[in-house]
């Protein structure tokens, strides 16, 4: 009893940190962290090869992609039970399923795969509702977006497109006009403005889409977002951009939007000090920090650069291995070592003592990490 009122008083104001991982080639789990002692509470069994996870807005269920097995798995957090494992496709086509999406309304659980192209589940019911079909050269999706002021879910693919979900009735829209994108397939190309009118999406050349209610409106080129890989808006309406690995430096643009005629309009920009090998990039829950994995390139060693958003002060800290990266509240970060996850103290910019997942002698490898609901998929 003790134990279930702990959990229900630290996930009621703080969430926990949810970490997957596979143990040889058969054994999956996700640990549960708790981020006050820095320890693993429960390890919940699910399928194999688990990877990119998900929760729902109300940060109730947490939503599992089991890999090697084209499924599901549904996750109680109030127990830590797996509720449902649903399975995507059929037994007998393989569907790799790589990057999945609560939809900021409307009940709906987006899952991209290589064929037909997006399952969708409802999840009040835990239900398939949909698998959408793409065409016209469109395929493997690999990457998710929204807003809760957009009727939209938007997706990117392998075959450089961008495709817009209607969430009403799941029809697809192609939006690329004819623009050349390029997308490593490896980082999230897409962000939404705060007031859900424009979609940006990163690349070499990036592109801005107006969509207001129920349609698509025009898309236009933007010198801004030249050799931009990834980035987030904040609710102040700032954008936070990683370059390409060569680049140190962030871009940050106030204001970035198109309007219904097409016009690309900014009220700032500037260049942020960062590091050449920038990957992931995410925003603590209030949105006072701002963290960017940093892969080795220069130097033997990478790291997690943390930017106070308020101060603008920033500090790397070093780690040997940077995998999957999450933040709980304005603390802590944590972060993927390979066999292990990596707590950091984001007041003191300070690493603390790994978290071992389980014995070295194993084949053990950390795929995702998690702690709380996001408006993009995690890659």
């Amino acid at each position: 009893m003790d134990m279930a009122n702990r959990r229900r008083n630290l996930s009621s104001v703080h969430p926990y940190v949810y970490a997957s991982y596979e143990v040889g080639f058969d054994f999956g789990y996700v640990a549960v962290i708790d981020p006050v002692q820095d320890r693993i509470i429960e390890r919940i069994r699910v399928g194999s090869e688990p990877g990119p996870m998900c929760m729902d807005p109300s940060e109730k269920k947490l939503y599992v992609i089991n890999t090697r097995e084209d499924s599901v798995s549904i996750i109680d957090l109030d127990t830590f039970k797996v509720l449902n494992t649903v399975h995507i496709g059929n037994p007998f086509v393989k569907f790799y399923p790589n990057s999945i999406f609560a939809a900021p309304k409307g009940n709906k659980i987006y899952v991209a795969q290589s064929d037909p192209g997006i399952t969708i589940i409802d999840f009040l019911t835990d239900e398939v509702i949909k698998d959408v079909q793409l065409a016209g050269g469109i395929n493997w999706p690999f990457a998710f977006a929204g807003n809760e002021n957009s009727s939209f879910v938007y997706a990117a693919c392998r075959s450089n497109d961008v495709i817009a979900i209607s969430i009403d009735d799941d029809t697809v829209h192609p939006y690329t006009d004819g623009m050349e994108l390029t997308f490593d397939g490896s980082r999230n190309p897409l962000a939404v403005h705060p007031d859900g009118h424009t979609q940006v999406t990163f690349g070499p050349a990036g592109m801005l889409t107006y969509f207001d209610d129920d349609s698509i409106g025009y898309s236009s080129t933007s010198s801004l977002l030249d050799n931009t890989v990834s980035g987030v808006y904040t609710d102040d309406k700032r954008l936070f951009c990683t370059m390409r690995e060569d680049k140190n430096y962030l871009k940050v643009i106030g204001n970035l939007a198109i309007d219904k005629n097409g016009i690309v309009t900014h009220k700032s920009f500037a260049d942020f000090p960062s590091y050449k090998g920038q990957d992931k990039i995410r925003l603590s829950r209030t949105q006072a920090y701002l963290g960017v994995t940093v892969q080795p390139t220069d130097s033997p060693l990478g790291g997690v650069q943390i930017i106070d958003l308020h101060e603008g002060y920033n500090h790397l800290v070093e780690l040997p291995y940077v995998g999957d990266m999450a933040f709980f509240d304005d603390t802590k970060i944590y972060v993927g070592e390979g066999t292990s996850i990596r707590p950091i103290d984001v007041a003191t910019a300070t690493a603390l003592p790994a978290i071992v997942l389980g014995v070295v002698t194993d084949r053990l490898k950390v795929n995702n990490i998690i702690s709380g609901y996001s408006n993009q998929s995690l890659q």
